[in-house]
């Protein structure tokens, strides 16, 4: 049998744990039971075997939804996600968690079971449920990796469909483009459907309201609290949108906009002031803003590819912190440097950790941290200084490109985040309502325009397969803004661009701790207050213009 590298090394690991000339009647051997546990020293011992187990099932994961994500045909990424619940379904060991919890004074300790609780928190429930959602998540993920889009008699993925929407000057090939969309409905309704039902059955049985309560536990967050910020989003930015949309309408000569207008038009106010985001030179200016930043870029272990995914990108800490992988679309002008550019503030993230930690702690912190560390590279892309220095351009022209930055931001904020983060909480709250009609409400309240019939909520797969994944955004965002500004206040300077401090502050307060400090502590810490959404308010005061 022929075995990828990285999952023989997963093997071998697994092998090792049941060869180990430790006293075997302390060790965790694969499958057993736990051992006697009756001291703090016990209970170290324990973790590093539980964890350790953990850490190889998530090696082998990682690298088999990488290669899921290349479209490779036989990955065996449902076979080890299987390993992984039936490892967190333990109940055994969850008691073992839960029995300590109260009583361990060492804070590491402490710490660690912290995690380790909410990595158990399947045991609390139904364990064929939670196999049986692990597998359709994995089956719904190979659907919209592979499903191919028919316009004009043409099989397209999304992402060329949607480079359709950006670029044709023909409002009705835009139009054909769009509604195109919910063709991949037949095919993931019902599972998506399916996904959310399982989803809220298991986090009711563990114990929480229902299943977006206990999804966003997993980032710290509530359900009442991710509606309350994404309501006092909505309002705050309200004006400079609704100014943005009559801007936009004026612009196109239309009295109605479309769905399909909205992307069209930053494109081609982009390509009106420089063309200063070619395909080409992507590569090569995000290692200039990495330099720039501090890192060491030449040396460190990340492999980048552009490659057509059903989404902006993604990133695979294949083996923190020795290796780390990205795939970014391929799209064009400041959406394919800025998604490039966040992607690699991940794979940053993920090479920097502490190699020293306890491998409970050597991941990346919970969502809403992770993408906010990205998007600290990801708002790189249209800073107006780091545009002057390497793009060609002049300062007006990077003033008026950082500006259509803000504001494909702010659209991406609230038509991308806002409607679909609203929209699936509120799902969860009443799961007998017609989720693509609560879907398109939250659609016309956020984006300010209609959709057209269809079945859009199921074109997104982050329903089925990343539950609650999407409030993560916003408040990656408000972590972003406030990072940013308390590095130009430390440093005194407001160019960060340029700054080769950014990677010693980023790595000691954030990168290089990994999981040992909970992110709204690493984010107090590091900006001297608890996140709020203050920074981002201001960031995205844009003078609409036109």
């Amino acid at each position: 049998m022929r075995f990828h590298p990285i999952t023989a090394a997963a093997i071998t690991a697994l092998a090792v744990l049941t060869a180990s000339p430790r006293n075997l009647a302390a060790q965790l051997a694969l499958g057993a039971p736990p051992p006697a546990i009756r001291t703090e020293a016990d209970l170290a011992r324990f973790l590093d075997d539980l964890e350790l187990q953990q850490w190889v099932l998530d090696r082998a994961a990682t690298l088999e939804a990488y290669a899921q994500w290349r479209g490779e045909a036989h990955h065996q990424l449902a076979g080890i996600s299987r390993l992984s619940t039936g490892l967190a379904t333990r109940r055994d060991y969850a008691r073992v968690v839960d029995q300590w919890k109260s009583r361990v004074k060492d804070s590491t300790l402490a710490r660690r079971l912290e995690l380790q609780g909410k990595f158990f928190l399947p045991a609390k429930a139904d364990a064929a449920t939670a196999l049986a959602l692990s597998a359709l998540q994995t089956a719904i993920q190979d659907t919209f990796r592979q499903f191919r889009f028919t316009v004009g008699g043409q099989a397209l993925t999304q992402t060329k469909l949607a480079a359709i929407i950006d670029s044709s000057a023909d409002r009705e090939v835009r139009r054909t483009a769009f509604e195109a969309f919910p063709q991949i409905s037949a095919r993931t309704t019902g599972p998506i459907r399916q996904a959310m039902v399982m989803t809220d059955r298991i986090g009711r049985q563990q114990g929480y309201a229902n299943g977006a309560a206990a999804q966003l536990v997993l980032s710290s967050l509530t359900p009442a609290q991710v509606l309350r910020d994404l309501d006092a989003f909505e309002q705050a930015t309200r004006p400079t949108y609704e100014a943005l949309l009559a801007r936009v309408r004026r612009d196109l000569g239309v009295e109605r906009l479309e769905a399909w207008d909205l992307d069209y038009w930053f494109r081609t106010q982009q390509r009106a002031v420089a063309d200063a985001y070619p395909t080409e030179q992507a590569l090569a200016r995000i290692r200039e803003l990495a330099t720039g930043l501090g890192f060491p870029v030449d040396s460190l272990p990340i492999t980048v590819t552009i490659y057509d995914v059903p989404t902006g990108g993604v990133a695979f800490p294949i083996r923190p912190p020795y290796e780390a992988r990205l795939l970014s679309n391929p799209f064009s002008g400041a959406r394919f440097y800025a998604t490039l550019f966040h992607e690699y503030g991940h794979t940053l993230h993920a090479t920097r950790i502490r190699d020293d930690l306890p491998l409970g702690f050597l991941a990346l912190d919970e969502q809403p941290a992770t993408e906010g560390l990205a998007e600290t590279l990801g708002h790189f892309a249209y800073d107006r200084r780091f545009l002057v220095r390497v793009a060609g351009v002049n300062p007006e022209q990077a003033a008026a490109l950082e500006r259509l930055g803000k504001l494909q931001q702010l659209l991406w904020l609230r038509r991308t985040i806002g409607a679909n983060a609203y929209a699936e909480v509120q799902e969860y709250l009443d799961l007998e309502a017609d989720f693509d009609s609560v879907y398109t409400a939250a659609y016309r309240r956020f984006v300010g325009v209609e959709l057209p019939p269809g079945d859009y909520a199921a074109t997104r797969d982050l329903f089925g397969t990343r539950p609650l994944y999407y409030p993560s955004y916003l408040y990656a965002n408000m972590i972003a803004t406030q990072l940013r500004e308390a590095m130009r206040r430390e440093f005194g300077t407001e160019d960060l661009s340029g700054e080769p401090r950014v990677a010693e502050w980023m790595t000691r307060h954030f990168y290089g701790p990994g999981q040992s400090v909970p992110w709204p502590e690493k984010i107090r810490r590091a900006t001297g207050r608890p996140l709020d959404a203050r920074a981002l308010a201001e960031f995205l005061v844009v003078e609409v213009g036109g």
